[in-house]
């Protein structure tokens, strides 16, 4: 039986003791560089070589096997060949061997080959119970009790201990992260290449992280997730535990979306769905590596930080660059008081006031040392930013004298950023007044982002409907449900659905267009069909008998057809559920139609997710600013919107992983409302 992963990491990150298999006394080998940097790095344990036939290592005895080792040891280091990994693996958990580091490749990223190979060091975890990080990864770094068993560049050196942990799936960034947190003032609690994720992977280390002492943030370098409904329950326990998550997602592409079923799952492949779930969660997504290791060291710094963003410059130039940055970052700027404002319009000489402010319409700077700390004082205010570049005595003098004067008056932070570098005077003053300076504009604003921004919300469980028995065993089949039968259950969850009449023959279907009056859509129905207008078995403004016949008649007179009444409204919507293999449940909406994988404009949220996120997410998208438009006659139809996405979400929650994929494509909105004219659930056992 495996070790469970606490029990495995704990192991792993403060071992008794470690070897390193296959030590080469080449020393540019990755066995060879990890075993002379754990030795050399401050770890107090032992550490074993091993070797079939070296007899020592510059003195230090090796072990031909991990079962000829004088003592037990937690954890061994290996990047030898990997059809050799799998024997080594075996003779490691033989010996009592809790965790193994696999720094080879050739495992799954390298083929169907590969991929049978990473397979078969699974199977030997479930037989053995060694757990296992890696394959192609670069191991690991304690700083806190000088564990660098790995063979980066940054495992060569000491780093400073502190208390973020670094978390990447790729582990050649490492010396790279390092080198800006350590820049930014932050230090490591620890570092793990997760590599492949053949056993452990990057939620595991993440549920470590949350538990261990010393780290306090969390930076996320990741290729992808293996659950994210995990990663939501984890979030919470993080901000329970007052620890701070930061993430950078690389390689947000489309792929893979080809192969999906419904148009709800190839719209969501990209990177919004991992957008929506990390906004879901309460974890900032930067954009760029520097981004990712600044806002870990604010976060190590200052934490969370109530309130918006208060932004001096020195030019006008820079403060117009500043307020295009903030906003294209999201990064809350402060609207300040009618009382600050008052205050600050004393000072003023000419130009206007505002919120990045320059420092220039004060005029003679000495005699506004008192600005900045008004601005510090504005209850709204949560940080202060000031943007300065190399400076001339009688500028820098006051200019540094108000920023440092705020210091003595206010507690909160206050930021340089010094894009072009500092003056070796303002150096002086700024380390003197322990004020930290950062030198990039995008990663510094990406940090600032990242403190001030707000949390996930509670969201409330939806109350269920009463599903019909027949329904419920409808997501058993093993084919995409037909029109009939999907507008069925969404009907079930409160949906407002187009009227459906299915005829088995022509004359059926006249009389039921006779019934629902002129003009009709005629629709064929064929059980396994998901997209009846790729197939041709779409008629629609059919205005009488002889248009009815020539349309049944092009479509092959199928022996089952629905008639609908022709609804038409001012916008055709798409909405839908999809649960992503990586990201977990998704709800969307967007502007749809026949158009909408062309057009790709949709909004996605995590599910589930609260009527407060649904209307501001919405609110901001084009089909949400639409809806809400002065020009836009049809006042209710935002709400109605919400609503009914809020439903769609219902059933997806109620689905579970018992379906695929669920599309209403259209949604028309217009006077009448928001009604759903078509309608496709695909159960998960249709695409297995």
């Amino acid at each position: 039986m495996k070790a469970a992963v606490n029990e495995a990491l704990s192991a792993l990150f403060h071992p008794r003791a470690v070897a390193v298999l296959g030590v080469s006394e080449k020393k540019t080998k990755h066995n060879r560089i990890a075993f002379d940097n754990v030795t050399s790095n401050g770890f107090k344990g032992n550490v074993y070589p091993i070797h079939r036939q070296l007899p020592d290592i510059d003195g230090i005895k090796c072990y031909p096997t991990p079962a000829d080792l004088p003592e037990q040891v937690d954890v061994v280091f290996m990047a030898i060949p990997a059809e050799a990994t799998l024997e080594a693996l075996e003779d490691c958990a033989k010996a009592g061997v809790k965790v193994a580091i696999l720094g080879s490749a050739g495992f799954a990223e390298s083929g169907e080959e590969g991929a049978g190979r990473q397979a078969r060091l699974g199977a030997l975890v479930e037989e053995y119970g060694i757990r296992i990080v890696g394959p192609n990864c670069n191991g690991i770094y304690n700083a806190n009790i000088g564990l660098a068993l790995g063979y980066n560049t940054a495992h060569a050196k000491h780093l400073p201990a502190g208390d973020v942990a670094v978390i990447s799936h790729s582990g050649a960034l490492f010396d790279t992260m390092m080198s800006q947190l350590i820049e930014a003032g932050a230090g490591l609690s620890f570092f793990v290449s997760a590599g492949n994720e053949a056993d452990l992977d990057v939620l595991d280390y993440l549920e470590y992280a949350i538990e261990e002492g010393a780290t306090k943030v969390i930076a996320m370098l990741l290729d992808s997730l293996s659950d994210g409904e995990r990663l939501r329950a984890l979030a919470r326990r993080a901000k329970a535990a007052g620890k701070h998550i930061v993430a950078l997602k690389i390689g947000r592409t489309e792929k893979g979306a080809d192969a999906a079923m419904a148009h709800s799952s190839r719209l969501t492949s990209g990177p919004g769905a991992y957008e929506a779930l990390m906004d879901a969660c309460g974890i900032p997504l930067v954009s760029t590596l520097e981004g990712l290791t600044t806002a870990a060291a604010m976060l190590s710094h200052y934490g969370k930080i109530e309130g918006g963003l208060a932004v001096f410059s020195t030019s006008g130039a820079g403060a117009a660059l500043l307020a295009d940055l903030t906003e294209t970052l999201h990064v809350p700027l402060t609207d300040f008081t009618p009382e600050t404002v008052e205050k600050l319009e004393t000072f003023r000489k000419f130009s206007k006031l505002g919120n990045p402010i320059d420092f220039g319409i004060f005029g003679e700077r000495s005699k506004a040392r008192d600005v900045p700390s008004i601005v510090a004082a504005d209850p709204g205010v949560g940080m202060l930013m000031a943007q300065v570049h190399a400076q001339r005595d009688w500028q820098r003098i006051p200019t540094m004298a108000a920023i440092t004067h705020t210091l003595t008056t206010s507690d909160k932070p206050f930021l340089i950023l010094a894009p072009g570098g500092l003056s070796a005077g303002q150096r002086e003053d700024c380390d003197a007044a322990k004020l930290r300076v950062f030198k990039d504009s995008h990663a510094t604003l990406q940090g600032i982002s990242a403190i001030l921004k707000t949390g996930e919300e509670d969201v409330t469980p939806p109350k269920l409907p009463f599903v019909p028995a027949e329904q419920e065993a409808l997501l058993s089949l093993h084919r995409p449900l037909t029109e009939p039968e999907s507008l069925s259950i969404l009907e079930t969850f409160g949906i407002r659905t187009v009227a459906s009449h299915v005829c088995a023959s022509l004359d059926e279907a006249i009389a039921a267009a006779e019934k629902v009056g002129w003009p009709v859509v005629l629709k064929g129905v064929v059980p396994g069909l998901a997209h009846k207008s790729d197939a041709g078995m779409v008629r629609v403004d059919l205005r009488d008998a002889d248009q009815l016949r020539a349309a049944y008649g092009s479509m092959g007179s199928p022996a089952s057809t629905v008639v609908q009444s022709f609804v038409k409204g001012e916008i055709e919507a798409i909405a839908g559920v999809t649960r992503s293999p990586d990201v977990g449940p998704i709800l969307l909406a967007g502007l749809g139609g026949i158009y909408a994988e062309a057009l790709k404009d949709i909004t996605i949220f995590s599910m589930p997710a609260s009527r407060a996120t649904i209307e501001k997410k919405l609110a901001a998208s084009p089909l949400g600013r639409v809806l809400q438009s002065p020009r836009w006659t049809s006042l209710r139809s935002f709400n109605t919107l919400v609503d009914t996405l809020l439903s769609l979400q219902a059933l997806g929650l109620w689905a579970g992983n018992r379906i695929e994929a669920v599309d209403v494509n259209p949604l028309v909105i217009g006077k009448a409302g928001v009604m759903a004219v078509d309608g496709l659930v695909v159960p998960r056992k249709a695409t297995s």
